[in-house]
């Protein structure tokens, strides 16, 4: 959770640094606005949320057992691939933002999304989170530890790309 508030903090502070006359701007064809990418940053959380729940709620039915493993998660998973933005990713369809997303619908949905994010995770607390999988399109096979930290990396990712919004010659 302290990694996902971090983070998460990084990609609101990108965000305030835009100019409420840029939110609306694409820097380039084909990119997204400030707006948009907060959507699709949700839409990615919120999934995240409800695949932990199911994972958690099966294995529950078949006994899952308590967490043993007590050493960091937070280099479980390659931050240079995520956060590398001169590396094109293309999004699956499903966590396509909504075209004219507004910042401040944006910002809701992010609010949104933690809050189901911290609901799942507190009510797995305890369990073996490292023995529940499922693929990622880009990383392939990660358990629900790891797709808790790809959602604080996804959130620096874009973090990065709203910054290339704001400054768009630094962009890549």
């Amino acid at each position: 959770l302290e990694h996902l508030e971090e983070t998460r903090a990084a990609l609101i502070d990108a965000v305030r640094h835009v100019a409420p006359d840029r939110r609306d701007a694409r820097a380039g064809e084909g990119r997204w606005t400030v707006g948009e990418v907060l959507d699709h940053v949700s839409r990615v959380e919120a999934g995240y949320a409800r695949l932990l729940g199911k994972r958690v709620s099966d294995a529950r039915a078949r006994g899952l057992s308590r967490e043993t493993e007590t050493s960091s998660i937070l280099g479980s998973v390659a931050s240079g691939p995520l956060t590398d933005r001169t590396r094109r990713l293309e999004a699956p369809e499903i966590v396509v933002p909504r075209q004219g997303a507004t910042v401040e619908e944006g910002l809701a949905a992010l609010a949104s999304s933690r809050a189901a994010v911290r609901a799942a995770l507190l009510d797995a607390n305890g369990l073996a989170l490292g023995t529940l999988t499922q693929d990622h399109p880009f990383l392939g096979t990660m358990n629900m530890y790891q797709w808790g930290v790809f959602v604080g990396l996804h959130d620096l990712r874009h973090a990065a790309q709203i910054r290339e919004v704001a400054h768009p010659s630094a962009g890549s």
